[in-house]
């Protein structure tokens, strides 16, 4: 594994924040100032085809990476896109009962407006 795509990695695995793209070439470059931001998104690629990380799609804001891969949901604010997992226990299974196949992965959303921006909506209508 090149030092790049270590730090790209390291960046996604530090902590549990669903990073942009932009936003891990930014923490990227304050570890390897002169990394480009086409070897940032290469590596995001190349991790992403490698299953070694997953690519959370933003419907229309940006998409968003991940590093685990146990069956769990993300929670998306409609309004700052920031993104949280969740789980259900035995969600797997439900599914499963109810396509009558084994289900070997799920992608599950729930959009809702955070605590923070509803919030800020209802501190600006005061």
């Amino acid at each position: 594994m090149t030092r790049q795509r270590a730090v790209v990695l390291e960046i996604i695995r530090s902590d549990m924040c669903h990073h942009t793209a932009e936003e891990i070439f930014e923490l990227a470059k304050e570890k390897m100032p002169t990394i480009s931001r086409a070897t940032v998104y290469n590596n995001l690629h190349a991790l992403e085809a490698e299953k070694i990380i997953r690519r959370i799609s933003g419907d229309g804001a940006a998409d968003r990476y991940d590093n685990a891969f146990t069956p769990h949901g993300h929670i998306i604010c409609q309004e700052c896109g920031r993104v949280r997992d969740f789980v259900i226990d035995g969600f797997s299974r439900i599914l499963s009962e109810a396509v009558g196949q084994q289900i070997d992965s799920y992608e599950l959303k729930a959009r809702v407006i955070c605590s923070e921006c509803s919030e800020r909506q209802k501190a600006s209508t005061d």
